[in-house]
Order: structure tokens, then C-alpha cells, then sequence
């Protein structure tokens, strides 16, 4: 189940029953990118709120309030929850800020579950008595954090990928002996529509995708495919054009599930960003949809280049892309 999606797309989760809602929580399957997400999403479920909300707000709340009012009736409940959190797994740097909060200091429980992962994580991962306290274990389905930190960096997916996934030194992903990853073109394979040269650390002057029709309509793409044991929740790419002017103004960011259904992440329509040969350029990926894994993902353009010569050349040498990535 991708909690992360559940509870961002709709609220309606708040109107469960409390057994309904534990029977999520607790499900050994959960696919979760942050224990985070699970505080913020009891807090909500005892508010019975229909807004998005997050601890911190709550917390604001607490400054005029008590947990009596607040949750009122279902106060128990979040007392019951609340063991359900991770609290081990959070950053130790939000550990601190919750100890110091006004949850911790006006419902016992929480504090107690601050403290014990605090203690935990001073201790380090050694204390073998909690080894079989599932509080203190990684979930089964938990998504690893690949976060965008600048163009060019070695943070992404596609970096990952030459590693074999953090198992050895870098290497382009598309000449290693297991390979981990494929990518396409709309075009055949040739000195200058070059797969390899999209994963590579080594800048290439002329890099493109060329047209071809399809259900009627022109156009040409790059496609990534992640493999059938793997999946990412996009949060963020990064294309680099090639040493033309070939600059694309509109295109279409998507992922899918089988390569053949495609959803639409982030449309570019008159998007003026590229303006330079061998520019780089990044983009966030927000909504809702930021939170669907997909096995597939494609840049398509959608309409001509600004070069006149060939103006369906989709001319890229670098793509990367960032999420949390299972």
C-alpha cells in the first residue's frame, strides 16, 4: 500500500474506524518514504481533520489548546497510534525538536516514544534486546531517498544504477557487465541517438532523439526503464541539452507501470528554460502523482524545437532523475 499517496491525495482516511486505520498502519506491506508521514496522518486521523496537516501545526495548536480538546473523543486513539511510528527511523536532528514540543510535554506517550528512540539512537543500532521490537526495524517495503542536491550531481537514480545499487564504483550503468537499468529513443539506435551517452559523466556534443509518429501525432522521446524489481516516486529530474540549439520548448515529463500507459508528471508548455547549448536544467515534480511509483519514465516532446532545420530532435545528453526509490 503507498501510504504516502493514501493520505496526501484524500483525507477521507479520517473518517475510518480506529481499527480500519490501525489495520493500515500497521500492515506489513506499507510502503512509506518518511515515519514522518505516519505522525503527521494519526495526528490528522485524531483531529478528524479534513485538512492537510502536519505536527508542527499541531504542535501551534497546543500553545492555546490541550490534547482533550484537540482530539477530543478520539484522544484514546491516538494514544493507541501513536507506538505505531517509527520514531527510531527519524532524522535525530527532528527527534530533538519533538522532545522539545508541545506534544512531548502534554501527552505522556509521545514523550516516552521520543525518549526511547532518542536513547536508541545514542546507543546505536547494538542494543540487541529491541531487535525484535518491529519500532526499531526498517519496513519491509521502505523506499531509499534519492535526493536532488544540484545538476550535474551524483545523487540521482541513473548514478545509483552504475554503482549496481550501491555495491561498487561507478560505471555507465549501460556498459556494465549486469545491467540495471535500459533506456530507449524514438528513434534506432545510431552514432548520434546513443543511450549510453544519457547515463554518462562525459559530456556529448550531439545527443538526440529523433521523430517518429505515433497514434497519429509526431513525436520524440527518451524512455528509462527501471527494471522489473524496481520503482521510483519522482520528485525531481534533470535533463541536459546537447551542444546544438536545438532548444525544446514544450514536452511532456511521465511515468507508467508497463510502458505502454503513460501519467503525466510535469507538462512544459512555452517553457523557456533551455536557452544554451550544453545547458543543464532541473525541475520539481509535485502533486500528488509525486507520490506514484512507476517502473517508466519518458521525456517527450510534444511540439518542434526552436531549430528550424530539425525541429523534432529531441536533443539531450544527460538525464537523472531523483525520488524514493524501492
Amino acid at each position: 500500500m503507498n501510504f504516502d499517496y493514501y493520505i496526501s491525495s484524500s483525507t477521507d482516511f479520517v473518517s475510518l474506524d480506529e481499527a480500519t486505520f490501525i489495520n493500515i498502519i500497521k500492515h506489513p506491506d506499507l510502503t512509506v518514504t518518511s515515519e514522518e508521514k505516519v505522525l503527521n496522518a494519526i495526528l490528522m486521523f485524531g483531529m478528524r481533520t479534513k485538512e492537510l496537516f502536519r505536527w508542527e501545526m499541531v504542535d501551534e495548536l497546543l500553545v492555546n489548546s490541550e490534547p482533550e480538546l484537540l482530539f477530543g473523543e478520539r484522544l484514546q486513539s491516538v494514544y493507541d497510534l501513536l507506538p505505531f511510528v517509527r520514531f527510531p527511523l527519524l532524522p535525530y536532528p527532528l527527534l530533538e525538536k519533538l522532545q522539545k514540543s508541545n506534544i512531548s510535554s502534554q501527552i505522556p506517550v509521545f514523550q516516552n516514544l521520543v525518549i526511547e528512540a532518542i536513547n536508541f539512537v545514542k546507543c546505536g543500532q547494538a542494543r540487541l534486546e529491541n531487535e525484535e521490537n518491529v519500532r526499531f526495524q526498517h519496513r519491509r517495503s521502505s523506499y531509499r531517498e534519492l535526493q536532488y542536491i544540484c545538476d550535474g550531481d551524483n545523487q540521482g537514480v541513473m548514478y545509483f544504477a552504475g554503482t549496481s545499487y550501491g555495491e561498487h564504483p561507478w560505471v555507465n550503468p549501460l556498459l556494465a557487465e549486469r545491467k540495471t537499468i535500459t533506456i530507449t529513443a524514438s528513434s534506432p539506435h545510431s552514432r548520434y541517438t546513443d543511450p549510453k551517452a544519457l547515463v554518462s559523466r562525459t559530456y556529448q556534443g550531439t545527443c538526440y532523439a529523433g521523430p517518429r509518429l505515433e497514434n497519429g501525432q509526431i513525436c520524440s522521446w527518451w524512455m528509462v526503464d527501471l527494471g522489473q524489481d524496481h520503482q521510483l516516486m519522482c520528485n525531481y529530474y534533470t535533463l541536459r541539452q546537447d551542444g546544438s540549439k536545438a532548444f525544446p520548448r514544450s514536452w511532456n515529463f511521465q511515468g507508467s507501470l508497463d510502458g505502454k500507459n503513460w501519467t503525466n508528471l510535469s507538462l512544459h508548455e512555452n517553457d523557456g528554460t533551455v536557452c544554451k547549448p550544453g545547458q543543464f536544467a532541473s525541475w520539481s515534480i509535485t502533486g500528488p502523482n509525486a507520490l506514484l511509483p512507476f517502473r517508466y519514465f519518458r521525456v517527450v516532446l510534444t511540439r518542434p524545437t526552436v531549430d528550424a532545420t530539425n525541429p523534432w530532435n529531441f536533443s539531450i545528453c544527460y538525464l537523472e532523475l531523483y525520488g524514493f526509490f524501492l
